[in-house]
């Protein structure tokens, strides 16, 4: 006589639990080097300036990786229930008004015992950035998944360590009527592109490299093999020709150096152009002069100071 087996339902009785959620991610960003795709190292810090119009004082919790995140718990799972009925209450014109969403700032520390941003405190390795993300949320919730989770680019700054047979390009972007009374202009982008046989033209020329500028006015711009011509043997010398992006005239807070940065509304987007560093703020203006110059491959090179000088 064979014996039958009864399968029963599964039920809380006849189960084991063997995960639980203990807490659901409001917004997490991992952080790459925009050179190398690789996470960032060093003291990378990410404060939630703002939810909205609600400010947001809040720290997000480093994980490895370059990974920064924010736990929907605390004073955050209480704030972004009012946010939510923000929006309901006054839809927003446009993404960049939405009261759901969160700005972040993003900066790195040389000395840890300083917990806001310096001037004199940043070890200048990247570029510091200011990013409106829009998080997914249903009625102030976040959904337990990672659909919040963003993937954002840091632009070399000053100090970035370059390859011995690097190519690359610095200056110091300043206005002024002359040189001896030209003060930095912070926060500016740069784009290099190759000429082409007609008019100059930013619309119709291809981009090669991006830089993104410092407080003090200083960018760095590293050039892959896409900007060198040739095959195995490299040119003597590069064609390039810069574009200078300049951000609205603004002067730097002493109580908040970061006052000026650039607000980039990058969406609900996991990564895109805004995200990535190569999309240009709002605001940024293209300067009507640019800059034509001869690189040697292999070679960090300046550019003329007289140059990178605005009115």
């Amino acid at each position: 006589m064979s014996a039958v087996a009864t399968l029963r339902p599964l039920g809380i009785d006849n189960t084991v639990q063997v995960s639980q959620v203990t807490h659901r991610l409001a917004l997490g960003i991992q952080w790459l080097d925009a050179l190398t795709q690789l996470p960032v190292a060093g003291d990378w810090v990410n404060d939630l300036e703002a939810i909205g119009t609600r400010p947001g004082l809040l720290r997000f919790e480093r994980h490895p990786q370059a990974r920064q995140a924010l736990r929907h718990a605390g004073r955050l799972a209480r704030v972004l229930p009012l946010a939510a009925a923000d929006k309901v209450a006054t839809p927003p014109a446009d993404v960049a008004d939405d009261p759901t969403n969160f700005v972040v700032r993003a900066f790195a520390r040389r000395d840890a015992r300083y917990a806001d941003y310096r001037s004199d405190n940043d070890p200048r390795q990247y570029v510091p950035r200011r990013l409106s993300l829009t998080p997914v949320q249903s009625g102030g919730v976040p959904p337990s998944s990672l659909a919040n989770i963003r993937t954002a680019w840091l632009w070399p700054g000053a100090t970035y360590p370059l390859a011995a047979n690097a190519s690359a390009i610095r200056g110091c972007i300043r206005r002024g009527a002359s040189l001896a009374s030209a003060v930095p202009v912070a926060w500016a982008r740069v784009v290099v592109t190759r000429p082409g046989a007609g008019p100059a033209n930013f619309a119709t020329e291809t981009p090669l490299a991006w830089a993104h500028g410092d407080d003090r006015g200083e960018f760095l711009v590293v050039l892959g093999t896409q900007a060198v011509p040739g095959g195995v043997v490299l040119p003597a010398t590069i064609a390039l020709r810069l574009w200078i992006f300049l951000a609205p005239a603004s002067v730097l807070g002493v109580a908040d150096p970061l006052s000026g940065l650039p607000l980039e509304v990058a969406g609900s987007d996991a990564l895109n152009e805004v995200l990535s560093g190569t999309a240009m703020p709002a605001g940024h203006v293209l300067e009507a002069a640019f800059i034509d110059i001869t690189l040697a491959p292999g070679r960090v090179s300046g550019v003329n100071d007289a140059d990178l000088l605005f009115a």
